[in-house]
């Protein structure tokens, strides 16, 4: 009797071990879109608007997810230049007095970023409370700074009404930088970031694990060297579809070493 107690013990430890494993963090593209029609070319590139939304759950819906530390994201034939726009500078943008009036011309696109915030020693979502974030992308040139403020009733107009603010004093920014890549095997910009520690962890004890983001980055154009060039503008794709991908990395926690996954959506050229 002894030895099949000891035996039953032993693969409830390792049913427990196998269901803490098999919980990890899932992601999804779920909006891309681009403002202009066709796929354009180096020779013929087509500025365009662009659209990017992303969601991270769990495998387990009763939890939040693992916070996130790195992203890059990016679409197959997309690619950036700094000088369609004007800029400011990322110390001037990652002030927490707020973004000052003259860095409003460099403002190229906005959305929401939705986040779930608790205690790092409980995943649950039942104890955690939203702390959805404004946001408001700016041209530095060399990239984005992602400026993220908690917002109070009512939200924000574009937001819809019953989005709920943030209890967190959050008013900061992400230098983001964009980084030559291929996606699909064709030229690309990655919009590439690491979220620092008060973002990730706005207070001791507190992990703020995002849900949903969708961010929408307006048209921006501008002559460079006698070519018409966007902020973003299309230089083809291969066939009939572009690949949309975000990748993303986990944070290290005192369990798990960190881990990447890449989501893609596939959307009409």
């Amino acid at each position: 009797m002894r030895k099949l107690l000891i035996a039953a013990l032993a693969i409830a430890v390792l049913a427990a071990v196998t269901s803490v494993a098999l919980a990890a963090n899932t992601y999804k593209v779920h909006k891309a879109s681009t403002s202009a029609k066709g796929k354009g070319s180096k020779e013929k590139p087509i500025p365009t608007g662009l659209v990017i939304g992303f969601q991270v759950g769990e495998s387990d819906a009763t939890k939040r997810a693992t916070v996130i530390e790195k992203y890059s994201i990016g679409a197959e034939g997309l690619v950036t230049n700094g000088k369609a726009a004007a800029k400011c500078p990322f110390t001037d943008l990652d002030d927490g007095a707020g973004v000052p009036s003259k860095c409003s011309k460099a403002l190229v696109g906005d959305g929401l970023v939705k986040n779930a915030a608790g205690a790092t020693t409980d995943q649950s979502l039942a104890t955690s409370s939203p702390c959805n974030l404004r946001v408001r992308l700016y041209n530095l040139g060399t990239g984005l700074a992602i400026r993220l403020d908690s917002f109070g009733q009512p939200a924000p107009p574009s937001f819809d009404s019953d989005v709920v603010g943030c209890p967190l004093p959050i008013g900061t920014a992400i230098n983001a930088k964009w980084v030559k890549t291929k996606i699909g095997g064709v030229t690309a910009s990655d919009l590439r970031f690491t979220v620092p520690q008060n973002l990730k962890h706005p207070l001791t004890g507190i992990d703020n694990s995002i849900r949903q983001s969708v961010t929408s980055i307006n048209k921006k154009v501008k002559t460079v060297g006698g070519k018409k060039v966007g902020l973003y503008s299309k230089v083809g794709c291969k066939g009939n579809k572009r690949t949309t991908r975000a990748t993303f990395t986990t944070e290290r926690t005192a369990t798990a070493a960190p881990a990447t996954f890449t989501a893609t959506k596939q959307t009409k050229c």
